[in-house]
């Protein structure tokens, strides 16, 4: 496993981190989601990336379960929509009261990186959730804080107002619409990136082929009407997979962290073949300029 640094932050992570959506699903016990992490570190993550919204806090429980308290991995969890409403509140307040919660559950006594889950821009404006951050930095309850963004805007903002340690944003071989934007911003700023949704839904495992039936329950149907579209984008990167003698999942990981300035990439996982795969694609540097120049090719 290679290591980068968060930005400016001072915190080196594993370029490989590990997506918590699926910990704490009930098709499996704990013990089985507890030995995945185990799994994980011992292969060298050291980056778990979590939010309340994942299985309503069962995610952090088992995070809390595997984890706990040890200082030789990095946690980082998000503010989420609320429960009851689907609202999106910002707000200082709710931000304290929800730090409070997850750091029972991750039995932990920080979060090491606190974020806000896809606000809007406006959102961002309208809420005095940097006096929260500012307060959990000083009482010790997080280190360092960041917004997992949707959209350019949003970035360019936050990282004009100094107002993140680091910044999430979606970037994969078939998704560069905020990436190509926010990475020399944020390297220019000394804001750490972090990457998410890098294998599209696990659309980019290539596991799927157009036309074909996608099994119900795969994440792959969170595209929604365009997960046929995105299926069929994913199509031609499969001989540029082939002719690299590459895996079409390790391409993709590995596309996503060439651009300087990506601190990670977060894919999830639900075996430890799973895993494994992903944790193979860490190789220090990416893909070299060759690669890269076909692969544009294609997307444009």
């Amino acid at each position: 496993m290679q290591y980068r640094p968060l930005g400016n932050s001072g915190v080196t992570i594993s370029e490989i981190g590990m997506g918590c959506n699926r910990l704490g699903e009930p098709q499996q016990p704990d013990e089985f989601w507890v030995s995945l992490v185990h799994r994980a570190i011992d292969l060298g993550v050291t980056l778990f990336d979590t939010c309340e919204a994942y299985g309503w806090g069962r995610s952090e429980e088992i995070l809390g379960q595997a984890v706990g308290n040890r200082d030789d991995v990095l946690v980082a969890d998000k503010i989420s929509r609320v429960r009851e409403t689907g609202e999106k509140d910002f707000s200082a307040k709710r931000v304290i009261q929800r730090v409070e919660v997850a750091l029972k559950r991750l039995e932990r006594d920080h979060i090491d990186l606190l974020q806000l889950h896809s606000p809007a821009l406006e959102q961002l404006q309208q809420y005095d959730w940097p006096l929260a951050m500012q307060k959990l930095k000083e009482q010790g309850k997080i280190r360092l804080g960041g917004v997992s963004i949707n959209d350019a805007s949003s970035g360019e903002w936050l990282i004009e107002q100094g107002l993140v340690d680091a910044i999430q944003v979606p970037y994969s071989l078939i998704d560069q619409k905020v990436g190509p934007t926010i990475f020399p911003l944020a390297l220019g700023a000394g804001v750490g990136t972090l990457v998410r949704v890098p294998m599209a839904q696990g659309i980019l495992t290539g596991k799927f082929s157009p036309g074909q039936p996608v099994p119900q329950g795969h994440r792959a149907h969170q595209a929604g009407e365009r997960m046929a579209e995105r299926i069929a984008q994913t199509e031609p990167f499969r001989a540029v997979a082939a002719k690299a003698g590459l895996p079409m999942a390790t391409l993709a990981l590995r596309y996503a962290i060439t651009p300087a300035g990506v601190s990670a990439a977060i894919p999830g996982a639900r075996t430890i073949k799973q895993l494994e795969q992903n944790v193979s694609a860490s190789n220090g540097v990416g893909l070299d300029s060759a690669l890269i120049a076909e692969l544009e090719a294609i997307q444009r």
